[in-house]
């Protein structure tokens, strides 16, 4: 974690102003949220790869606690603490530190600065439109033009794979690979075998026999319960431990019903594999994914969502030469359920990006149906790319000269 010394201060307090500043004339208004949250919060639905970088420990009162690793998990439980009082849509920014871990050798602090706004309440193209356009200009405002908007849809994605029938965990398991499947880390096969070995499979974790799963996932929940007791009353008349055999029917049958048929699951890997190393200029790539999806006797449908948003680049802000359509994009968060985006500098870096997470209210004990989406900038890499355009500007290079 990196020390600020009085210029380096300066600079970074000049540049949140100028985001707050810019994030207020367009109507969000200033939150704050604790340093400090229960660990559960961030768990219950951030997931992905953000899970394994927290700083979690537990309080002098036995309480598991986390500082916080991203902002939207805090705004959107200060929401639902507050939901009875509010009226939709509600607009807030925010600006502090975060914490995730990453190890000394990637060169990267583990605290930086975020700054952001959420839009709770408002869903639709136009709700898209107006979060990635805020990020943009926000960008625009501090003198940055010449980086990239990368734009992906895991609500797409979610709608495609649904054709395949698979199990919620299914999909999600496919979805959390799809970085490792766009940078060669591991094959289908192998992801089919990993599949297998967790249970996701039919016949794979469990076999009642006799091919009695297809029969179980056709029934009603009623029925199913009442067969399965009727097969296991002779084994299995009395409670096993703490648990009933009611629980026990109840698990059997969650594990049948998502399990997921071994062809079907293949074919939705094998489409996520195109999927993930398919990013571009948008039309293009477009295009390569509807063959793909046809290819794969799936309808191609649920990309038009795609295609109506591209064609909306001028409400954004930004011109199309600059947009690219990642089609294996996922964030590493697994609340996203809709339109996701990065913000790319000249160098590679992130600059911020986010997405929305209509299930994200529901799922912190919120009402449900209720959309939102947002955004949050690394401070820290903006100033790092503020200060390189400077110095490039200037003629400055890394030998001073």
């Amino acid at each position: 974690m990196g020390d600020l010394d009085s210029k380096a201060w300066k600079r970074s307090d000049d540049v949140l102003a100028n985001l707050r500043s810019h994030l207020s004339s367009r109507g969000y208004e200033p939150i704050d949220t604790p340093l400090l949250e229960e660990t559960e919060l961030f768990v219950r639905k951030a997931g992905g790869d953000l899970a394994g970088r927290m700083y979690n420990f537990t309080d002098p009162g036995g309480t598991p606690v986390s500082l916080r690793p991203e902002f939207t998990s805090s705004v959107i439980r200060h929401f639902v603490d507050n939901e009875a009082t509010l009226t939709l849509p509600v607009r807030w920014q925010y600006s502090g530190p975060v914490f995730r871990y990453a190890p000394a050798e990637q060169g990267s602090y583990r605290q930086f600065t975020q700054s952001g706004a959420e839009l709770v309440g408002v869903g639709g193209d136009d709700a898209d439109v107006e979060i990635v356009s805020l990020a943009v200009s926000g960008l625009q405002r501090l003198g940055l033009d010449s980086f990239r908007l990368r734009i992906g849809h895991l609500g797409v994605l979610h709608s495609l794979l649904d054709a395949f029938g698979l199990s919620e965990p299914a999909k999600l398991f496919i979805i959390g690979n799809m970085g490792a499947l766009g940078e060669g880390v591991i094959e289908v096969d192998g992801l089919m075998k990993h599949a297998g070995d967790v249970g996701l499979l039919s016949g794979s974790s469990m076999d009642l026999g006799l091919g009695l799963e297809s029969a179980l996932e056709s029934m009603s929940t009623e029925s199913a319960e009442e067969f399965i007791h009727g097969v296991l009353r002779e084994s299995m008349p009395e409670p096993m431990g703490r648990r009933t055999t009611d629980h026990i029917i109840a698990r059997l049958l969650s594990k049948v019903r998502q399990a997921n048929c071994p062809e079907e699951f293949e074919r939705a890997l094998n489409l996520a594999s195109k999927f993930s190393g398919m990013s571009g200029e948008p039309e293009a790539t477009l295009q390569s994914a509807r063959e793909a999806v046809v290819a794969c006797g799936v309808d191609a449908a649920p990309l038009d969502s795609i295609q109506m948003l591209l064609e909306r680049s001028s409400d954004m802000s930004i011109a199309e030469s600059r947009v690219d359509l990642d089609m294996g994009m996922a964030r590493g968060i697994s609340y996203y359920t809709g339109v996701i985006f990065e913000l790319i500098g000249d160098e590679g870096a992130a600059l911020g990006g986010g997405g929305r997470y209509d299930d994200l209210v529901q799922a912190l004990g919120g009402s449900d149906s209720v959309p939102a989406m947002g955004f949050a900038y690394n401070v820290n890499t903006l100033l790092d790319t503020l200060q390189s355009g400077t110095q490039a500007a200037m003629g400055v290079g890394t030998n001073g000269a």
